[in-house]
């Protein structure tokens, strides 16, 4: 299995609104001074909605510790003058210690898509985000090879300090989006305190409640290689998002109850939607929340597949539905999710306490255990059915039958006759309006079943070849804002690459002069195409060869 896909990711504004638009810097900081104090003379003079620059070059660490800002003036951390690289055997790469309203963005370099890459950190975790902290927002950030995990977001009660209970703190707003994590041993993002019902504290013998989170906002990131869960999300209670991230190769150390690649944990109420989650060894995604909450538009591929596989009786699925804590009459809705080729079953629901499970318009195929349970394979109840709803999931163990455009390809959209279109049930009702692609929903008169909702009339082009060409491959699909194309050639002559749209418009080009058997290697810059369905083409005097290309930014 290929690892390491590395995509370059876009600033998406957050929900602080501190748009990054020229890089004026009220005040200048470089390595040498890696504790930054706002109660330290030298850093006190920093106000409310300055921009503080950290300069480019190698940092022991950064830790931010008593700086304040206001909702509408944000204090602005920022990359200066290129990359910030931390490379440490510090215990942490970056922490913010008690600080509010806070902007920390890689985002000061236009050549830098990641403005802070913490390299290593062999004592600890990447980020910190604790000691009371609030209303944080971070992005442009890379995060790899740590010793614990890439991210941890809360602020745990101590024996030696109860200020952090439920009833004296809440961490609000907190933003993390347009980051890199990879290549961490424990969890890619741990947001919130995974034990909402209860928190043993053994030095005290005392059970205390962890605070909550309220206004959660985690998007447009890449996960990769993770060992624990690749996103967890845990007492975030209200306003809640989990959207459009790219978690690949999750769970990989099979640490039993730290297997999946989003994590809905316990006290969460989080609208998930529009993630693409792959290759994992865990479950897609693990729901143990409070229940009142959508998770929709989500694609799921070999969820657990990896995951020993020729031990059937190591269980592994598309979406588990579980209980730690569940709201009084609470209902949960599974809406428009494409479940492909998951170890052991699509859904599985093991929540007693839901009043009512939703499951509409999925399209799952491929379970695993579909050999030995059949059409329970695709949805997988132990519960009463009088406490589900189920209608319009398209279910087929053939994948064939299914036409997407492409599944060799990692094109998981649906060829315009394939028997999902049209198959599914209104859910605009719930919200559903758009697709994984941000495409709009209904396409004319129907929904389609699973997270594409078919636009093209030539999406039914699914790969074409000539028989001058060896090699044609396009990388990374679904693309943001750089696309890769490979190609060689039998003979040497004069090709054409060119990015088109459904309806054949040329819109970026590149023609080159190829030598025999030459392995070529393109690129694309995307920054002003439009999300939507293209396709690379290649035209050559043998005629034209083509892949389709899914922009997603």
């Amino acid at each position: 299995m290929k690892k390491g896909i590395y995509t370059i990711l876009l600033l998406i504004t957050g929900f602080l609104s501190a748009q990054i638009t020229a890089q004026t810097c009220n005040k200048t900081i470089d390595s040498s001074t890696p504790y930054i104090d706002w109660q330290n003379q030298a850093f006190n003079d920093i106000r409310p909605g300055d921009t503080v620059c950290l300069q480019a070059g190698n940092w022991n660490y950064i830790q931010l510790k008593n700086f304040h800002g206001t909702t509408d003036k944000p204090i602005v951390f920022i990359n200066s003058g290129g990359t910030v690289i931390i490379n440490t055997d510090h215990f942490v790469g970056i922490k913010i210690g008690n600080c509010s309203h806070v902007v920390f963005s890689g985002n000061g370099d236009s050549q830098a898509p990641y403005g802070f890459r913490i390299l290593k950190v062999s004592k600890g975790a990447g980020m910190g985000i604790d000691d009371y902290s609030t209303d944080i927002e971070i992005s442009h950030v890379e995060i790899s090879n740590t010793l614990l995990g890439g991210v941890y977001a809360k602020t745990d009660p101590t024996c030696n300090n109860f200020g952090a209970t439920r009833d004296k703190f809440v961490m609000n707003n907190f933003s993390f989006h347009d980051n890199y994590v990879h290549d961490v041993p424990d969890e890619g993002l741990y947001i919130g305190n995974s034990h909402y019902a209860g928190l043993y504290l053994a030095g005290c013998d005392t059970t205390v409640l962890p605070h909550a989170m309220k206004g959660v906002f985690i998007f447009n990131n890449l996960v990769e290689n993770t060992g624990f869960d690749g996103i967890q999300v845990s007492s975030a209670d209200s306003n809640c998002q989990i959207h459009d991230n790219h978690i690949n190769y999750d769970s990989q150390a099979e640490r039993a109850d730290q297997m999946s690649g989003i994590m809905i944990g316990g006290g969460s109420v989080c609208k998930t939607y529009n993630n693409t989650i792959t290759n994992g060894k865990g479950d897609g995604i693990d729901v143990f929340g409070l229940g009142n909450m959508s998770i929709f538009n989500n694609l799921i591929v070999n969820a657990g597949l990896y995951y020993q596989p020729n031990d059937s009786s190591k269980l592994k699925h598309g979406i588990y539905i579980g209980t730690v804590t569940t709201a009084q009459s609470a209902v949960l809705g599974i809406y428009n999710n494409t479940i492909v080729s998951p170890k052991s079953f699509g859904i599985t629901l093991n929540n007693t306490e839901l009043q009512k499970t939703r499951i509409i318009n999925n399209l799952i195929t491929g379970p695993g255990k579909f050999a030995e349970d059949g059409e329970r394979a695709f949805i997988n109840s132990n519960i009463s059915d009088t406490r589900i709803e189920k209608s319009n999931n398209y279910l087929n163990n053939d994948i064939n039958q299914v036409q997407f455009i492409s599944y060799n390809s990692g094109n998981y959209d649906l060829k315009p006759g394939s028997p999902a279109v049209n198959y599914g049930t209104d859910l605009t009702a719930e919200g559903v309006t758009f697709d994984i692609l941000g495409r709009s929903r209904p396409f004319h008169d129907y929904f389609d079943a699973g997270a594409f909702e078919s636009h093209d009339s030539t999406a039914d082009i699914s790969l074409l070849k000539t028989g001058d060409i060896e090699q044609f491959n396009v990388y990374p699909n679904p693309a943001r804002n750089l696309l890769n194309v490979s190609f060689q050639l039998k003979s040497a002559r004069k090709i054409q690459v060119s990015l088109v749209d459904a309806a054949g418009k040329e819109l970026l080009q590149h023609s080159i002069d190829v030598k025999n058997n030459q392995l070529v290697n393109v690129q694309f810059q995307l920054l002003n195409i439009s999300n939507g369905f293209y396709f690379i083409k290649l035209q050559t005097n043998k005629g034209t060869s083509a892949i389709p290309v899914i922009i997603k930014k």
